[in-house]
């Protein structure tokens, strides 16, 4: 085959190069249309991403533990009347103390309290505490839940609020376990492998820390208010459940 030149005259015109040409282009092209739809198909979406967060925060620290029934007393001043420093509606227990109050019982030596303690007394297995904790602004130097019981100490585990950074949560004085804890719900889990001697803590279902729990001893879970630094400190609590021989730290 020939064209004609722009000028006049023929040149020749080769048929195969421009068929090869041809062949390789549209190869080239479709190559690289499917490496991009693979890169594509790989990396998450905004919304995989976001569901594989939800998924992650969504953990459930009771999975594969037994709710067990218990019983619970409630400790106040011993002074004061139960209402003054305690009242239970609408599936919430309302806590609180002043400076100066009284212990709990004539003659005791320990701080100011009103707390539920429940009657779920054991020395060995796995136990979890879980329940939901309004927290009060201007709470501080109040242990909100506890694993009593210790061979070095009274109490196997402490949470304790302080007033820093709009209330920070903190294993008695040492380690931050949350910021930012007043005026609002958070949810706790405080497992208890006695056995091995571990305490695993969750708050809104993360895992915030894993200590040891300072010995053989009885144990039982308080939540409330127990101590105080400023001057009145609050938490209300919902949804205080028992759970017994499960999964841990997971």
């Amino acid at each position: 085959m020939n064209l004609l030149k722009p000028g006049g005259g023929l040149i020749p015109f080769r048929t195969q190069g421009i068929l090869c040409t041809f062949i390789l282009s549209t190869f080239l092209l479709i190559a690289c249309r499917k490496v991009a739809i693979e890169i594509r198909a790989e990396r998450p979406t905004v919304s995989d991403s976001r569901t594989a967060q939800i998924s992650i925060a969504a953990a459930d620290p009771t999975g594969g533990w037994t709710q067990t029934s218990y019983t619970y007393s409630i400790q106040t001043p011993w002074n004061l009347s139960q209402s003054s420093r305690y009242s239970y509606s609408g599936g919430e227990h309302h806590f609180w103390i002043y400076t100066g109050d009284a212990c709990q019982f004539e003659g005791c030596t320990t701080g100011p309290r009103s707390e539920l303690r429940m009657n779920n007394n054991y020395t060995s297995g796995k136990h979890q505490f879980e329940g939901d904790v309004y927290i009060v602004s201007g709470s501080e130097g109040t242990d909100i839940m506890q694993v009593f019981g210790g061979a070095t100490n009274a109490t196997a585990i402490m949470l304790k609020i302080h007033a820093g950074s709009n209330g920070t949560i903190k294993r008695y004085d040492n380690e931050t376990l949350m910021t930012d804890a007043y005026d609002k719900w958070i949810h706790v889990n405080v497992q208890h492998d006695a056995d091995n001697g571990k305490i695993y803590v969750y708050l809104n279902g993360v895992l915030k820390g894993t200590y040891a729990d300072r010995g053989d001893a009885t144990h039982y879970f308080k939540c409330g208010v127990y101590n105080i630094s400023g001057s009145r400190s609050e938490t209300r609590w919902k949804n205080v459940k028992y759970w017994k021989n499960g999964p841990v730290g997971q």
